[in-house]
């Protein structure tokens, strides 16, 4: 860019639901960007509470804020409706209880300008509890430590990953408007899982990834009680959804092949959940599955032996046999 040309807009969607006690602080984290051209696309995707008076507080403040309301129908909706009234070059989403760091849109808006071949920057995540802002964790669940991949690339370098599990954040990325004409809006059939169901589409389409760790561009996720990632059974079932969608997305058999492991891997966890709820036949039933669906043998066995315990064997028992090498 040189100093006459005008800055790309970014169009910034935040849909939302019922976070009237949060979406405050998200805007004022959007406000602080040092990157003044951008838009913001709330989507009240039918809230019961005050989120749209604190819009409306906000947007007398700052008229780069709109709001857009309707009724009910879950996240992926309302990032298409976001999609629909966009009118920037290039595509941030950010959840309405999260944070961006003040360099997030510069620097990511300044890498894609320079570097015309790359669809999609995504940088760093952390993690932070309502009550300790400050907080800067790797991750909610277990062992504070890196889960981000952090790769680059097209084609498998970037497939084969995402086959695996998703690689980023969605408020990590910044996503050029045109990967979203060519690949299409999220699945309303997937939340909470539709942006890795987009990522997996972009990479089976050839888009370029690029991870960038931008000092002072983090993404901020927000965990609490009501947190979309926490509700572990749900998205569950939403991931054996997205398995079946793959396996109609290609005929590619590495890709196949993996994605009937990871198949087979996420029966197992509803097996284990089914355990620790009690429901030892239901257990059973699911580890038999899973030992059905392995493309290895070794990993069918381990789950067979999973099945025949589930319902004679303690939870701890269970999970000793799950990662036990045989």
């Amino acid at each position: 860019m040189t100093v006459s040309e005008p800055r790309p807009l970014v169009s910034v969607i935040v849909p939302t639901y019922n976070y009237g006690r949060f979406i405050g602080q998200t805007l004022d984290s959007l406000r602080a960007q040092t990157y003044r051209e951008w838009e913001c696309v709330v989507v009240d995707d039918g809230s019961t509470d005050d989120t749209g008076e604190v819009v409306a507080r906000a947007s007398a403040r700052d008229a780069r804020v709109r709001y857009l309301r309707q009724a009910n129908q879950r996240q992926a909706v309302a990032k298409n409706t976001g999609l629909a009234a966009a009118r920037g070059r290039y595509v941030q989403f950010l959840d309405a209880d999260d944070l961006l760091e003040p360099l997030k849109l510069e620097r990511q808006v300044e890498f894609l300008e320079a570097t015309p071949g790359a669809d999609i920057v995504y940088g760093g995540a952390r993690y932070f509890h309502t009550e300790r802002p400050g907080e800067r964790l790797y991750g909610m669940f277990g062992e504070d430590a890196p889960w981000m991949p952090e790769l680059s690339g097209a084609g498998k370098a970037i497939l084969l990953p995402l086959v695996r599990m998703n690689i980023m954040a969605i408020n990590a990325a910044l996503v050029r408007r045109e990967v979203f004409d060519d690949v299409g809006p999220f699945d309303p059939s997937l939340p909470p899982v539709e942006d890795w169901d987009f990522w997996l589409r972009c990479a089976l389409a050839g888009k370029r990834f690029e991870f960038r760790d931008f000092g002072g561009a983090l993404a901020l996720v927000r965990a609490h009680a009501a947190s979309t990632s926490r509700q572990h059974a749900s998205a569950l079932v939403a991931w054996r959804a997205l398995r079946a969608k793959i396996d109609a997305l290609t005929g590619d058999p590495e890709v196949l092949f993996l994605n009937r492991e990871m198949k087979s891997q996420l029966e197992a966890a509803l097996g284990i959940e089914a355990v620790a709820a009690g429901s030892r036949l239901s257990a059973a039933r699911q580890f038999a599955r899973a030992a059905r669906l392995c493309p290895r043998a070794k990993g069918s066995l381990k789950w067979l032996l999973c099945a025949l315990g589930s319902p004679l064997l303690s939870e701890r028992q269970v999970r000793g046999l799950m990662k036990a090498t045989l």
